[in-house]
């Protein structure tokens, strides 16, 4: 009798035993130990100085080496339109580039009748395109059918002969790099953002004239305003005032103390919330990586890529650097290692929210750039016409 509880208690132990090794395998508990330190050996394919085949690739020339990414798939809707009637001195500021779910056809609406209005502002032209893929059943005549009716009417869509999935979001991203590049070539800036975001473009005009220190640049540019208003104020002799004018430059408008600010042509800007954090190793994750994808310890600085803006040289520069980047399914560590291996690195706004920010009012809304979590479309369309009677969106 007691040889066969010991047996029964042996069994019980290993069984235990065995299920916790299984639970520490499956939540990636062993991994670890194999992972390679990222400061130390990170080297993503293609591997080796890349940056002066980009050049030559860039800029016409045929590259020692040629490139192993190109995401050369055909646009099936490419709204080459778009900017074309745009002449070198009026191209675009600002070009908003969404990536779109292909069913998502109400969230377009709400955004063209909101922050994606392009005639948002008579003297600064704005664009705004939607990314997609085809749908995830083929064929699927019906909702493709309604896909080709929305462009008919908008011509604001480009879609492309991937399927339309979480997992090729990289992809989607990239055919907005690509169309940017062909199409839109002469744009100062480039917004990418979910169908699910909120986005101000006032505040993404003023954000891109002084990024570093945006938004206290803004109250430093008031507070100069309230000082010349007094001065002028305090101006009693109007004859020795008209004297002075005559040697002093026009009194500036806070538009014009605005203008001064430009950021250079060449600034390669990429910016938005940044994140270091380290890859999902349990099986259980929907980001679950493998050693065999990512064999790293840590992922490259990168943005959150629901919403991220990118000046006109960084976009084209990441863009032929993407070629000589081995595809990586997720959009924004993608982005993160073209990056780095751009030499790029990407600045932090608090005012990008990768999470819903609190709507507490227009004033709490003052300085937002972009949030997510605008499912909601009675929701998105009221903050924004209250954002913007209040003069912030």
């Amino acid at each position: 009798m007691l040889p066969r509880i010991c047996v029964k208690f042996k069994l019980k132990y290993v069984l235990a035993t065995v299920g916790s090794l299984y639970m520490l395998y499956f939540f990636g508990a062993f991994t670890h130990f194999f992972e390679k330190d990222f400061e130390a050996t990170f080297d993503y394919p293609l591997n080796g100085d890349i940056l002066s085949d980009v050049y030559q690739l860039r800029h016409g020339q045929q590259p020692a080496r040629h490139p192993i990414n190109r995401y050369n798939y055909t646009y099936i809707t490419d709204c080459e339109h778009k900017c074309k009637e745009d002449d070198r001195l009026m191209a675009p500021r600002l070009v908003f580039i969404v990536k779109s779910a292909i069913e998502h056809f109400d969230r377009r609406v709400a955004i063209r009748k909101t922050w994606g209005y392009e005639r948002r502002f008579s003297d600064v032209k704005i664009r705004t395109v939607f990314v997609l893929g085809r749908p995830r059943i083929e064929p699927n005549r019906r909702l493709q059918s309604l896909v080709d009716l929305e462009y008919s009417t908008y011509r604001d869509i480009i879609q492309a002969d991937f399927v339309d999935e979480y997992f090729n979001n990289t992809i989607k991203t990239m055919m907005g790099f690509r169309w940017a590049v062909t199409y839109c070539p002469r744009a100062k800036f480039y917004m990418f953002a979910d169908d699910d975001f909120y986005v101000s473009a006032k505040n993404l005009l003023r954000y891109v004239r002084n990024p570093v220190n945006y938004p206290e640049y803004l109250e430093e540019t008031d507070e100069a305003l309230r000082k010349l208003a007094r001065r002028l104020a305090h101006t009693t002799d109007n004859s020795s005032a008209n004297v002075e004018a005559e040697h002093r430059p026009k009194d500036r408008t806070k538009r014009q103390l605005m203008a001064e600010m430009e950021l250079p042509p060449n600034v390669k800007l990429f910016s938005g919330f940044v994140f270091r954090s380290a890859p999902h190793r349990h099986r259980s994750s929907k980001w679950y990586v493998s050693l065999d994808e990512y064999p790293w310890d840590m992922w490259p600085t990168y943005v959150t890529a629901g919403a991220f803006l990118l000046s006109h040289e960084a976009l084209f520069e990441m863009y032929y650097v993407s070629m000589y980047t081995k595809h990586f399914r997720f959009d924004d560590i993608f982005l993160g290692i073209v990056a780095m291996k751009a030499g790029i690195e990407p600045l932090h706004s608090e005012e990008f929210y990768f999470h819903k920010a609190p709507y507490l009012g227009p004033q709490s809304y003052k300085y937002v750039l972009a949030t997510h979590g605008y499912d909601d479309l009675t929701e998105l369309t009221k903050v924004w016409n209250e954002v913007r009677a209040a003069g912030y969106a």
